[in-house]
Formats: structure tokens, C-alpha cells, sequence
């Protein structure tokens, strides 16, 4: 059963020796010495090489052991979810960053926001003037359920460099998006897309915004313009409603990005997107399961393969507020089928680290739009959304989109106040002690 670990373990210590060898080649070859300006140059390009070699598999060792910790974690029910943000914090290099940026080029028009900074939301008049007639910037809309925002002051939460597209004729893949930004805690309530509860992020170009070191705010209510409702929706030849919004006309907004393209991990450690140890950890993760493709062996996280071909339906009726804990993965995967779905329902990677902790329920979710085709869906029964649950994007390149997750009620069980467990606990004890007392 565990035998995937064994996969983990083999590809480990392959790493390590293929790190040692290419550590000791190239210490032997810059001691060696070569005269000649070509020779020299050669031994330190061989030297560099080497330690390139040695840098990479001592990440892919480093991915397997934290492989190896994460599934010891699930194994006993521990979830291992990270309590610390992802982003680095917008200390005092930021604000002289931004004093710099500021006089070099009076009023930068790339912002180059920094995740923890301040802005205010321009004025609708002034975000209307960089619209098209689609209600578009560089093909990302400006949706009315933004106008509220306008004039109002918040935090940069994470830039948005790119985004992980799930859909199209081809497998899910990055694509480049270019001066964007979150803002902390600015989620889309769906008001004109029909009553979508998907709850997206926001998207930000940097030309809706300005850098705000004062905390005073414009109090005035916008009125949300018909002309921008009405590109909220258009209707087909057969009279079907397609809802237009931002997550589905993300592909016109961004090009396409390679996964093998180095730079967009770099720039989301340069642009304060990500700190320095899950930078580390996601990279190593990666080239871990990189080898692991490649050698057959089983990747991080591990989920048990089934052949089942329908899922258990299971009912708490669960409402916000309430508290209660994801199952241990072993549960969880007993209510999957063999795409590891339950009832249409993906149980992701991401998911993983999240089995074992107690949330509350945020909301519950029915209705969503589809991104692909932009109709709404009905959920096949309800989706929980947990608090402070949702994607950190680390198995797929760090991307930063921060999507809430859905989760089937058949992968959580109800937590009961404390006095309740302890009186149920106590009557359990009695009745197994009363059993075996002598008649």
C-alpha cells in the first residue's frame, strides 16, 4: 500500500548522489589547473555547470523529503497548511522603492505594485477613459460589480503576472497577464452575472489606480453606469444567456506561457509575490514531480488510484457559521470516483494540506458560471466554502489568483460544541465500562 513512498525515497537518494558527483566534478575542476584563456574559460563555464547540476537535484532531493513529511502528515490526519502569508511584507524598502519610482518618473505609468501597498481606486470618470467600447482594458473587463470600489482605499494583496487556465483546446496551461494586481479581500458578488457564487478575485489594471499614502477615502457613492450592465451578458441565436466577465475573458486578456519558462517563477519572487521558503518549497515540489513523471514513480501529493465509477452522497445540511473539520485524505478517498471527482466535484491537490484542520463555513455555494462557455451551472447539490481556505497555487507555478475551493459535504464532518463531545465521550466510557462489569 505505502509503496509509493518507496518511489520517494529511491528518487531522493538519486538526487543526492547525482548533487554529491556534481558538487565534487566541479570543486576538482576549478582547483584543476588549465592555462590558456580558452581552457580557463572552459574549466569555469564546466565548474558553474556542474553546480548548476548539483543546485537542481539537491532541489529534487529537497522536494522529495518535504513529499515524504506532507504524506507522513496525512497518513495521520495532521493537516499542514501553511498559517503564514505567502507574500512578502511591504516594509520600509517598499515605500522608498515607491519615493523612487515616484521622482524618477513623476507619475509612473506602470505602477509596479507591491504586494502589501496602498492605493486608491480611481474614479469611475477617470477608469471610463481608459476603457474601450466593450467596457475593456487590454481585453480585461471593468465589471460593474467593481464601480462600488471607486474612490475607495485598500491594500495590494498579490500582483498577477499570470493566471493557470483550465480550459480550451489545450491542457491546462499559464498564460501572461501584465500590470494587475489583487486587492485584499475584493471578491466579485456575482450581483450582475445573474447571482454567480463562484466569489472571484477582482482584477486590477494599474491604470485604475493610484499609490494612496493617505488613509482619507471618497465617501461618494458611484452610480453604476446601464451601459456597463449591459456588456455584463449577451444572448445567443437560440436565445440562451452567456454571462461576460472577467474569468472568461481572461484568454483575450493574456498570452500564452510556457511551464518550462524559468521567468515566471523569478518574477513572482521579485515582485514580492511570494517569500523566499514556499518560493523554494514550490520550486522543489516541482522539479520533484518533474522526476518523478519521468522515472513512473508517484507524485506529491499521493492519492490511492480506485476504479470506482459513482460517489457516496452524503447530507449535514451544513449553514455559515457552523464549525467542522475535513476528513483525514483516507476518508476522502473512499467519496471519489476514478477522475477523483465526487459528483462532478474535483477534489484537487490543494486540498491535501487542508485535511485534518476545523473551519467555519463561509457560505454555501449553487450557482456558479461556467468560464469556459459562460453559463451558469447549477451545482449538483451544495459546495462549502470554508474561511480562510483557498488556493495557494503551489503545484501549479504559484499562481496567484487566490480561488476559493468547494468542497463536497461528504468530505467534512460536523464539529460538536465542547460540552456536547465531552457528554457523549463520558456516556460512551460509562457504557463500555457498565458492559463489562460482572453480571
Amino acid at each position: 500500500m505505502l509503496s509509493y513512498r518507496n518511489t520517494y525515497r529511491r528518487t531522493v537518494a538519486g538526487a543526492l548522489v547525482v548533487s554529491s558527483l556534481a558538487i565534487t566534478a566541479g570543486m576538482a575542476l576549478w582547483i584543476t589547473p588549465w592555462t590558456g584563456l580558452f581552457l580557463w574559460s572552459a574549466k569555469h563555464l564546466l565548474s558553474l555547470l556542474c553546480l548548476a547540476v548539483a543546485a537542481v537535484a539537491g532541489l529534487v532531493a529537497i522536494g522529495g523529503l518535504i513529499g515524504l513529511h506532507r504524506d507522513t502528515m496525512e497518513l495521520s490526519g495532521q493537516p499542514y497548511y501553511s498559517r503564514w502569508p505567502r507574500e512578502r511584507s511591504a516594509g520600509v524598502f517598499v515605500r522608498l522603492r515607491r519615493r523612487l519610482l515616484t521622482l524618477l518618473s513623476g507619475s509612473p505609468v506602470r505602477l509596479r505594485l507591491w504586494p502589501g501597498e496602498w492605493v486608491k481606486v480611481r474614479s469611475f470618470a477617470e477608469i471610463s477613459a481608459t476603457l474601450d467600447s466593450e467596457g475593456r482594458l487590454d481585453g480585461l473587463p471593468f465589471m460593474s460589480e467593481m464601480v462600488p470600489h471607486c474612490g475607495q482605499r485598500y491594500r495590494v494583496f498579490r500582483r498577477v503576472e499570470k493566471i493557470h487556465y483550465y480550459f480550451g483546446p489545450v491542457a491546462p496551461h499559464l498564460r501572461r497577464l501584465r500590470d494587475s494586481v489583487l486587492l485584499e479581500d475584493l471578491r466579485c458578488d456575482g450581483s450582475v452575472h445573474g447571482g454567480c457564487q463562484a466569489g472571484c478575485p477582482l482584477v486590477w489594471k494599474e491604470a485604475w489606480l493610484v499609490p494612496s499614502d493617505i488613509s482619507q477615502a471618497d465617501i461618494t457613492k458611484a452610480v453604476i453606469p446601464s451601459w456597463l450592465d449591459q456588456h455584463a451578458q449577451r444572448t445567443t441565436g437560440d436565445g440562451e444567456v452567456r454571462y461576460v466577465c472577467q474569468m472568461t475573458e481572461l484568454p483575450g486578456a493574456t498570452t500564452r506561457l510556457s511551464w518550462n519558462d524559468p521567468r515566471h517563477y523569478w518574477r513572482d519572487l521579485c515582485s514580492g509575490n511570494v517569500r523566499l521558503k514556499p518560493f523554494l518549497a514550490a520550486v522543489a515540489l516541482d522539479l520533484f514531480n518533474r522526476a518523478q513523471r519521468r522515472s513512473g514513480g508517484a507524485q506529491v501529493p499521493y492519492r490511492e488510484p480506485t476504479d470506482r465509477k459513482t460517489t457516496p452522497k452524503e447530507v449535514l445540511g451544513l449553514q455559515p457559521g457552523e464549525l467542522v473539520r475535513v476528513k483525514t485524505k483516507q476518508a476522502i478517498e473512499q467519496t471519489l470516483n476514478f477522475d477523483s471527482k465526487n459528483r462532478g466535484l474535483h477534489f484537487d491537490r490543494e486540498m491535501h494540506r487542508f485535511c485534518g484542520g476545523e473551519f467555519r463555513v463561509a457560505s454555501i455555494v449553487r450557482n456558479i458560471i461556467d468560464e469556459a462557455s459562460g453559463r451558469m451551472l447549477a451545482m449538483k447539490g451544495s459546495c462549502i466554502v470554508l474561511e480562510g481556505v483557498s488556493a495557494t497555487g503551489e503545484y501549479i507555478g504559484l499562481c496567484p489568483q487566490n480561488d476559493l475551493i468547494f468542497w463536497r459535504e461528504a468530505w467534512l464532518e460536523r464539529v460538536l460544541p465542547r460540552s456536547d463531545a465531552s457528554l457523549r465521550r463520558e456516556a460512551s466510557s460509562h457504557a463500555a465500562g457498565s458492559s463489562h462489569q460482572p453480571a
